[in-house]
């Protein structure tokens, strides 16, 4: 009988691959929860390669299973669970880190004894933001460890623990009228960071969701809808189709960005890399950025681009439910801080006729001298 011969591969894991500008090639042993070992500069498939890849593994110390009934178990339990996974991919990186927090400082502390004492004091060393965080971490696992379905606490320990109150801020600024005219006198029509400008500012989208913006996303009624990442609600813009009458006047703003777009052509979302792949919203954040910068326009980020919209629709009328189903918001009290500024603009303003009438005796004050 004829012998028959077959080739296979096998596939290393945990290989963290790093290429540099000037092509150089940089790979590195990544276990999950342990520190990166440097690799050999050789191909993949060097036996030398091979050798030192299969050292670092040996060598690496083996991940031990928590004890039963501790805050660790109850951790790696809830990152394990459908609670957690169900949660956008951005937010379960958030928790991830602070549950790692969590449970490295927990060591083998039972869970049955966390008090909420034990979670302020957590919270307590953190600033303001990044505690806030924290907390939602917690309620997230305690709410888990609570489940009658998993019954690792018998009650949630989270639910009395106050958010530390963060000092108020106004966040990333929206842009002016004459910055994204600077902008847009710097960078052209054909330029990536103007189609990249430009559909941020039209949809009024978060990075995370506008890199996945796509001309599939676009349906027969010429309508953009896509569903957010962030709270997976779905926005809706008006993409080709007939604009609603407060946004008439924004026509222009809708063919300048269908004009700097058409340099992205051709791929499945809009804001496509050149070879296609989708770009990563930290790249789309850092795009606009540095065109900021280079256009002598300082602490202007991505998302004061949503501000800018969500501003222009409540300064041209729109309501606060028009305002959130173009932009995403899913809190109507945040959008409504919109209508109200340009409520409080429109009320010291007066109609063209109004002030004409205004000027008229002060110009009949001047001809009398």
């Amino acid at each position: 009988m004829r012998r028959q011969i077959r080739e296979s591969t096998v596939t290393l894991e945990h290989i963290q691959t790093i290429r540099t500008s000037k092509g150089k090639v940089y790979r590195y042993l990544r276990l999950p929860g342990q520190p990166r070992m440097k690799l050999p500069d050789l191909p993949i498939d060097h036996p030398d390669f091979l050798a030192a890849y299969a050292a670092a593994s040996a060598a690496a110390p083996k991940k031990l299973r928590a004890a039963p009934g501790t805050i660790t178990a109850l951790c790696e339990a809830y990152l394990r669970s459908e609670m957690f996974l169900a949660h956008s991919e951005n937010y379960r990186a958030l928790l991830r880190r602070h549950i790692d927090a969590i449970r490295a400082q927990a060591e083998d502390a039972k869970a049955a004894h966390l008090r909420p004492e034990d979670i302020a004091d957590d919270l307590a060393v953190l600033k303001p933001n990044v505690a806030g965080h924290r907390l939602k971490a917690w309620r997230q696992l305690c709410a888990f460890g609570a489940d009658p379905t998993v019954r690792l606490l018998k009650t949630d320990p989270s639910k009395s623990v106050i958010k530390p109150k963060a000092p108020k801020t106004e966040g990333h600024p929206p842009w002016s009228a004459a910055e994204i005219e600077r902008f847009r006198c710097r960078w052209p029509i054909g330029s990536v960071p103007r189609a990249c400008f430009e559909l941020l500012y039209w949809t009024g989208a978060r990075i995370s969701d506008a890199v996945r913006i796509g001309p599939g996303m676009v349906g027969r009624d010429g309508v953009l809808a896509f569903r957010q990442q962030k709270t997976g609600d779905e926005a809706f813009v008006p993409w080709t189709c007939a604009l609603p009458p407060y946004a008439a006047a924004m026509i222009e703003d809708r063919d300048t960005m269908h004009a700097a777009l058409a340099c992205l052509t051709g791929h499945m979302t809009f804001l496509a890399t050149h070879g296609g792949r989708t770009r990563s919203h930290k790249a789309l954040g850092t795009v606009i950025a540095d065109a900021a910068r280079t256009a002598k326009i300082e602490g202007r980020s991505a998302h004061g681009l949503r501000k800018s919209r969500a501003m222009r629709l409540a300064e041209a009328g729109a309501t606060t439910h028009q305002i959130a189903a173009w932009t995403g918001h899913q809190s109507l009290s945040e959008v409504q801080h919109y209508t109200e500024a340009a409520d409080r603009r429109r009320a010291v303003r007066g109609t063209e006729q109004d002030q004409n009438f205004v000027k008229s005796p002060v110009q009949s004050v001047k001809n009398r001298k």
